[in-house]
């Protein structure tokens, strides 16, 4: 099975899984799942760090590849098609980078890992 991850669950994947559900934390350490990350996901860490709201060890330019690399997390880009879709879906998110990974989940088909209870509003499953 595929997987996206919100961004709070790579982040938690990367540094701290003990926040993880324990259902997460088992899908993630069976190994036979692939996880992927969007790009959205990326922005959303620079952007958070920049703004002080989120601590890293070292710049999102560095951590980013090396934790995506280190826990074998394929990059998912964001296309035009996820891009408009995401800014025409009701504004029951209004997160602009959940809408991104809705998305992409809706285009793709994916459960997204993550804990935020509004997602599944918009017919995308979740897993948390």
């Amino acid at each position: 099975m595929t997987y996206l991850l919100d961004t709070h669950v790579f982040l938690w994947l990367a540094a701290e899984p003990e926040k993880l559900s324990p259902v997460v934390r088992k899908t993630v350490e069976q190994g036979s799942c692939e996880l992927l990350l969007s790009t959205a996901s990326g922005w959303e860490i620079a952007l958070l760090w920049k703004l002080g709201r989120i601590e890293l060890p070292e710049p999102p330019s560095a951590f980013v590849p090396s934790a995506m690399q280190a826990l074998r997390i394929t990059p998912l880009p964001i296309g035009f098609t996820a891009a408009i879709a995401a800014a025409t879906l009701p504004l029951i998110h209004r997160d602009p980078f959940d809408r991104l990974l809705i998305a992409e989940a809706m285009k793709n088909n994916l459960t997204i890992l993550t804990k935020d209870q509004t997602i599944p509003q918009y017919g995308v499953s979740i897993l948390w």
